[in-house]
C-alpha cells in the first residue's frame, strides 16, 4: 500500500511541475500520501508487535469463555 501512496505523491508533483491546470487536486493528493506515511503507516509496527506476540495468552481461555 506505502508503495501506491508513493507513486500517488509522484505523479502529482510531476503533474504539478507540468503546470497542470487540476493544481488543488493534486496538492491534495501529495497531502493525502504525507498524511499516510506520517500517521497510518507506522501502525504496521504495532500491528507485527502483536502478530509476534504469540497466542498463549488466548489460547488459556476455556473453550466456554467464548461463549459470552
Amino acid at each position: 500500500m506505502g508503495y501506491l501512496w508513493a507513486l500517488m505523491a509522484k505523479v502529482a508533483q510531476d503533474k504539478l511541475a507540468a503546470g497542470a491546470t487540476e493544481e488543488a487536486f493534486y496538492k491534495a493528493k501529495i497531502q493525502t500520501a504525507q498524511f499516510y506515511f506520517k500517521k497510518i503507516l507506522p501502525r504496521t509496527k504495532s500491528h507485527v508487535d502483536v502478530i509476534d506476540g504469540g497466542l498463549e495468552v488466548l489460547m488459556q481461555m476455556d473453550v466456554d469463555a467464548f461463549a459470552f
